[in-house]
C-alpha cells in the first residue's frame, strides 16, 4: 500500500501537467496543462488496451462524460511545443464517481455540523436532567420536619416498635 501511494506521487511529481479542472455532476473535466503554446492538442482515448484518437477535439481541456455515474479510464493529451517543435504527452488516469444530486461538504463545514449536534444533543440532556432532579421526591431535602404518623393509624403488628 505505501509503495503505490509512493508510485502515484512519484508520477504526480514527474509530470505535474496533468490537472483536473473540474468535476461536475454529469463528468469530469481535464485539462492539458503546458499546451497554451500548442497550435493543436490531440487526445486520445484507450479502450481495452488500444488508444483511439478523440476526434473533431482540438482544445486544452476535454470533458469525459460519466457512464452510469462513473468516469473511468485512461486518456492522453499530445501537442507540439510552438517554440522548440517538441512533442509532449500527458497521461491521464480517471476514476471519478459522480451524481447530480450530490453536494460538495468542506471540512470546516462537516466539522461545524458535528460539533453543533453535539452541543445540542448535551443542551437537551442537560435540561432533561435539571427537570428530573427538582420533581423526584426519592429524597428528601434538608430543613424539613418529620412528623410522627397518627397513633391510629400507625401499624401495631408485633414488631412495629421495636427500635
Amino acid at each position: 500500500m505505501i509503495l503505490m501511494s509512493f508510485m502515484f506521487l512519484l508520477a504526480a511529481a514527474v509530470n505535474p501537467a496533468q490537472k483536473i479542472q473540474e468535476i461536475k455532476s454529469d463528468g469530469v473535466i481535464i485539462l492539458c496543462s503546458g499546451g497554451e503554446s500548442a497550435v493543436e492538442v490531440k487526445w486520445f482515448k484507450d479502450n481495452n488496451n488500444k488508444e483511439e484518437e478523440i476526434k473533431g477535439h482540438s482544445n486544452l481541456t476535454y470533458e469525459v462524460k460519466a457512464d452510469q455515474g462513473i468516469v473511468k479510464g485512461f486518456y492522453r493529451c499530445e501537442y507540439e511545443t510552438t517554440v522548440t517543435k517538441e512533442k509532449k504527452k500527458y497521461v491521464f488516469f480517471l476514476r471519478v464517481q459522480v451524481c447530480e444530486n450530490c453536494y460538495e461538504l468542506s471540512r470546516l463545514r462537516a466539522a461545524a455540523v458535528i460539533l453543533g449536534d453535539v452541543l445540542f444533543t448535551g443542551g437537551v440532556i442537560f435540561i432533561i436532567y435539571r427537570f428530573t432532579t427538582k420533581n423526584s421526591g426519592g429524597t428528601q431535602k434538608r430543613g424539613t420536619v418529620n412528623i410522627p404518623l397518627d397513633p391510629k393509624t400507625r401499624n401495631n403488628a408485633v414488631y412495629s416498635g421495636i427500635r
